[in-house]
């Protein structure tokens, strides 16, 4: 390809919206390489058979998709690692849109309700408790159907997400958050004991039997307690449960 041949920088620039920065990144990263380079001037040119491909690229990255991805995608767009890497790169904005929203939502409150400034008696607050399971997936399964709790993601980072059930929100009165960790946790903890308040505790006692857990301590009234029971979950953690 000769000098007055091919496109320039600059005119693929123009047709592609790229800007010559993100051209001469994507040169040194070898994901969009011109189609000839003069020896003596280093003027770098491009075909118009790359237009559609560069314009892909600039659609992708528009989207923060990892470079390592859009690699993927632009080898062949029809492709069943193409289409993974959509999906894999739809999850993560997904994860990212939730945290969003969460953020959203506390902000939007405090610049409604003001910031609170509660007064604690001490230095330590309890947010959370660490329950030992062999199978996370059958216990959320169990908990979801004993207690209707509905997990969520808790934690999100670049490589990976950390769900529990969290009450509340984070830096306000009531939060609390409940994790179940695998033999593969590195803290794992032994048989864990837990309570609830349930506005029915007939109803609530009956839907965890149904659900599989086990009759620990049937419905009483002890002296100076509210009316109670217990129920062990499937790996023997004891779930009380009080009538609120």
């Amino acid at each position: 390809m000769g000098d007055d041949e091919g496109l320039t920088v600059g005119q693929f620039a123009k047709l592609t919206g790229l800007t010559a920065h993100a051209l001469r990144h994507y040169d040194e990263v070898r994901l969009l390489q011109p189609r000839a380079v003069d020896p003596v001037t280093g003027y770098r040119r491009y075909g118009p058979d790359q237009i559609a491909t560069a314009r892909l690229i600039k659609d992708l990255r528009w989207l923060d998709m990892p470079i390592v991805h859009v690699r993927e995608v632009i080898a062949d767009p029809q492709s069943t690692a193409a289409r993974a890497a959509l999906t894999s790169h739809a999850d993560s904005l997904r994860r990212q849109h939730e945290h969003l929203s969460r953020q959203l939502r506390q902000t939007t409150r405090y610049a409604t309700q003001g910031v609170d400034m509660p007064a604690l008696t001490t230095s330590l607050t309890p947010v959370q408790i660490k329950i030992a399971v062999q199978d996370p997936e059958a216990a959320r399964t169990f908990y979801s159907n004993a207690f209707g709790l509905t997990e969520s993601t808790i934690r999100h980072t670049d490589d990976a997400d950390y769900a529990g059930y969290q009450f509340g929100d984070y830096g306000q009165p009531g939060f609390f958050l409940i994790f179940f960790l695998g033999p593969a946790a590195f803290d794992q903890p032994g048989r864990s004991t837990l309570g609830f308040t349930v506005p029915d505790l007939d109803a609530a006692h009956r839907q965890a039997l149904s659900a599989g857990a086990t009759e620990a301590v049937g419905i009483n009234t002890p002296q100076g307690m509210p009316r109670n029971s217990a129920v062990t979950d499937p790996d023997g953690n004891w779930i009380w449960l009080y009538q609120g």
